[in-house]
């Protein structure tokens, strides 16, 4: 005796929930796992990268460029905190986050100790070996999209080499 064409149908249904189910019916997460993953290594990477202790070489503000505080040193750690030291006395502190995927590589600059408590300065940064440029806008400016500081802007290029 042949199964009518509803039961038919019912065990197709059944079959196609049960698959559902157990995750047959989709890619399983590994492949999303993968992604967060690569995304996590190139964070770190960049964290990394950033890291370290660095002295201000130039600043340029408005299209002016200006003569570097010597005494001004910034600790970066590869967690993403960082020190803003001068003569050796914490001035600021705070946490980068990094989009180093996008062109130009983004960081937000958040500022959660001293000098500026309570700010978010966003911009763009490069690092090669030995030297860093950091540009963003002063005030609440928006994230700049080059490393220029032109007169009657608000952008601030900032320069450091690694010590």
């Amino acid at each position: 005796m042949q199964p009518s064409l509803f039961v038919r149908w019912l065990i197709i249904c059944l079959a196609f929930i049960i698959f559902a189910a157990t995750g047959f019916a989709e890619p399983p997460n590994g492949a999303k796992q993968v992604e967060v993953d690569k995304e996590l290594k190139v964070q770190q990477k960049a964290k990394q990268d950033y890291a370290g202790t660095w002295r201000i070489e130039t600043i340029a503000s408005k299209g002016n460029m200006s003569e570097p505080d010597k005494r001004i040193v910034v600790d970066n750690k590869a967690d993403g905190t960082w020190t803003l030291l001068i003569d050796d006395e914490e001035f600021s502190s705070g946490t980068n986050s990094f989009c180093p995927l996008c062109d130009p590589q983004e960081i937000d600059i958040s500022i959660t100790g001293g000098q500026g408590e309570g700010s978010v300065l966003q911009g763009i940064y490069e690092v090669e070996e030995s030297t860093r440029r950091l540009c963003f806008q002063s005030g609440t400016g928006s994230r700049p999209n080059s490393f220029e500081s032109l007169y009657g802007d608000e952008s601030v290029v900032v320069t450091f080499v690694r010590e």
